[in-house]
């Protein structure tokens, strides 16, 4: 009892930390909704919402109580806005191949791509679908010399596909994203099979998109015009989201090093090169005594910096995460003009509510959760413990501000490495240990060489002048890349991370997050049972074996005694690469640990915990009673088995219909002796939401 008094008095004397914490149940409840089993309507979340809002007024005079009825209506909050935003996405969107087709529209969006050209394109008209039904746009990949500009008019004979359900349970999401970019379909264009439809240019709609594109691809061509080598696909990268350029080797090298934030313009870029604006016109203010005396230059700056920022945020092709880092520098720079803190974890919370609602399918992205970890874990260390060495730098000499920033730098590092390895290790399967002492270099030379450059860049290309910049800027960039490849080139310092549960990390977190946000010794008790439930999730989980795609073309059988990763034939890199993380394979380990299998029928003998699975993966199989004497988990990919395949000795069948009606399957097998395989699909997991189309059918 006496330690739910003192957490009823912290409760009831800190009543400033409830806004955080009602932070953090609203980004569960806006990720949580999509987690669910099956949809809840608006209406009943609705009245969940009201319900709990009138339990918080009818016990406000009750701290805790009050506190616990708040929490819970940030919780429904967050499902409704999720809610809201499913019922507002596209309708109608097409549920089947068109495999020849031809699209007339206006694009909307252009982006380079390994080689290609990916454009967002608003139809107007597409062939084989009704009029009525076009509220939604649709991706092409053209060739990558083809010549486009965003507003043009064009007319092409193209393959349209369906949004595509995750290939097995576990795996990426990618149709989410794209249902809440308003993208209901995607393909390719038949080689130049398109035109530009003359003086049709639709910029009624789009002439702010048209200047916007049009001074991008100016700022590309001038780059490519000064500047040669490696470092002009940085340059690009970095100032106007351009990565086309960065070739495969660089990229793999920004990853390893875990400098690969670099290339997504996100806080960092915007924090700094607003940073830079703000600094520079304030110091030139300053230095003009009739205005600083007279005048808050301070205020000005801070409206200099916002500008710079949404000028940037055009130029970079105002990309999701370049959209929330702009939110967040400008929650900060309102703050500035209305001399509140600039910095503090309530300006990080209501950055976090206003991005969560623009697109409260962030919340489950590497992206939103990288960043407010980071941006959360360091706001809540400098606002504390770390404000000591801010207050003691003005009564240090030069050099002794300078250690003090070298060894903050490390610390910085140390925070945002520690505090979002789990979210990294569960995203993408592997944590760059060296990239600690990679940031060392790497930030330092982005924010006193490269960003101060790109500002200086971006003034002087309408003048004609940005050659000189641009040459200062290369060898900034050339220390980047060397420092990527050299620690990138440390195997060592690379850790392959696999079998994160998904519950295990976010209770985890969850339970950080609660303890950064309130910081006494008794809060941690709320927490304790979370973090138990953590650890039980995490010992208890274990990864399916077994994956067949529900392309039926893919699978990959897992041998956890050998520690081989058997594949189908034609499986792509870019799945074979997901699969191979989700088993902790690293890609140098590919020859040795991956094998594919030349047969079909393929028969495979895999052993888990001693326990042993004969398993057959066919295409056909000619002899079905054969096989099922003869194998545990029979796989047949096109074809049906019969319904007394089961009966003669096979305990898992997975057939053509299976994967047709139920997308794709990820199996585990037994470790104990009469243990039962357990199964999974895409369909029973994620099948109820309207981007996943399995069968022809959108879930609903």
């Amino acid at each position: 009892m006496g330690v739910f008094s003192q957490i009823n008095f912290v409760v009831t004397s800190q009543r400033n930390k409830w806004f955080l914490s009602s932070v953090i149940f609203f980004g569960l409840g806006c990720a949580g909704y999509f987690l669910l089993p099956a949809r809840i309507g608006l209406g009943q979340i609705a009245l969940a919402v009201i319900l709990l809002g009138c339990g918080f007024w009818m016990s406000r005079r009750l701290a805790t109580l009050a506190f616990a009825f708040q929490l819970l209506a940030s919780l429904a909050f967050g499902a409704l806005t999720s809610a809201i935003h499913t019922e507002l996405g596209p309708d109608n969107i097409p549920t089947k191949t068109l495999y020849t087709t031809e699209v007339t529209g206006t694009i909307i969006a252009l982006e380079p791509r390994n080689g290609r050209i990916r454009a967002t394109v608003q139809p107007s008209e597409i062939v084989g679908i009704a009029q009525d039904q076009l509220d939604w746009n649709v991706r092409l990949s053209f060739l990558g010399d083809s010549a486009l500009s965003i507003g043009d008019q064009i007319r092409a004979n193209a393959r349209l596909f369906p949004l595509r359900a995750p290939a097995v349970p576990g795996d990426p999401d990618f149709a989410r994203n794209l249902y809440f970019s308003d993208i209901a379909a995607s393909g390719f264009v038949f080689g130049r099979q398109f035109e530009v439809l003359e003086n049709q240019k639709d910029i009624n709609n789009n002439a702010l998109l048209v200047g916007i594109e049009t001074a991008r691809q100016y700022i590309s061509n001038v780059i490519s015009d000064e500047m040669t080598g490696p470092e002009t696909g940085i340059a690009k990268a970095l100032i106007i989201g351009e990565r086309g350029e960065v070739t495969p080797d660089i990229a793999d090298n920004l990853r390893k090093s875990g400098l690969a934030h670099l290339l997504a313009i996100s806080g960092l870029h915007m924090g700094l090169l607003c940073g830079t604006v703000f600094f520079l016109i304030r110091f030139g203010l300053a230095a003009i005594p009739s205005i600083a005396l007279r005048y808050s230059i301070k205020k000005w700056a801070a409206m200099a910096a916002m500008l710079a920022g949404l000028v940037y945020l055009g130029l970079s092709g105002a990309t999701i995460p370049t959209q929330r880092a702009f939110v967040m520098l400008l929650v900060v720079w309102l703050a500035l003009l209305l001399d509140r803190r600039a910095i503090s974890l309530r300006l990080v919370g209501v950055a976090a509510i206003i991005v969560l609602i623009l697109r409260p399918d962030a919340a489950l992205g590497a992206s939103f959760q990288l960043s407010f970890a980071a941006v959360g874990a360091l706001v809540a260390f400098y606002d504390g413990p770390g404000r000591r060495w801010l207050d003691r730098q003005g009564m240090l000499s030069w050099y002794e501000r300078t250690g003090l920033y070298l060894a903050g730098l490390l610390l910085t590092s140390l925070i945002v490495t520690a505090v979002t390895a789990p979210i990294i290790g569960y995203h993408f399967g592997r944590i760059s240990m060296l990239g600690v002492f990679a940031n060392l270099v790497a930030i330092p030379v982005m924010a006193f060489w490269v960003m101060p450059w790109i500002v200086v860049t971006l003034a002087l290309i309408p003048i004609g002048l940005s050659g000189l910049s641009l040459a200062a800027m290369k060898p900034g960039l050339t220390v980047l890349l060397e420092t990527a490849e050299l620690v990138a080139a440390q195997d060592w310092g690379l850790w392959y991370v696999s079998g994160l549960d998904m519950l295990a990390v976010a209770l985890g977190l969850f339970a950080l997050a609660w303890i950064v946000i309130w910081r006494d010794k008794v809060m941690i008790v709320p927490v304790l049972p979370l973090i138990f439930a953590a650890i039980i999730f995490q010992a208890l989980h274990k990864e399916p074996e077994i994956l067949i795609s529900g392309d039926r073309e893919s699978w990959a059988v897992y041998d956890p005694d050998a520690g081989i990763l058997h594949t189908s034939e034609r499986l792509n890199d870019f799945q074979k690469g997901i699969w191979m993380s989700r088993f902790g394979i690293r890609p140098e380990q590919e020859q040795s640990r991956v094998q594919a299998c030349q047969n079909d029928p393929c028969s495979l003998g895999v052993s888990a915990n001693i326990v042993r699975s004969r398993i057959i993966v066919a295409s056909r199989i000619a002899n079905p009673f054969y096989a099922c004497r003869n194998a545990d988990i029979i796989v047949s990919l096109k074809t049906d088995l019969p319904t007394t395949c089961q009966a003669s000795g096979a305990r898992v069948i997975i057939d053509d219909d299976v994967l047709w009606w139920q997308g794709g399957v990820a199996i585990k097998l037994p470790s104990e002796a009469g243990e039962k395989p357990a199964i999974n699909t895409v369909r029973a997991e994620t099948g109820n939401w309207p981007w996943i189309i399995i069968g022809g059918r959108a879930g609903r």
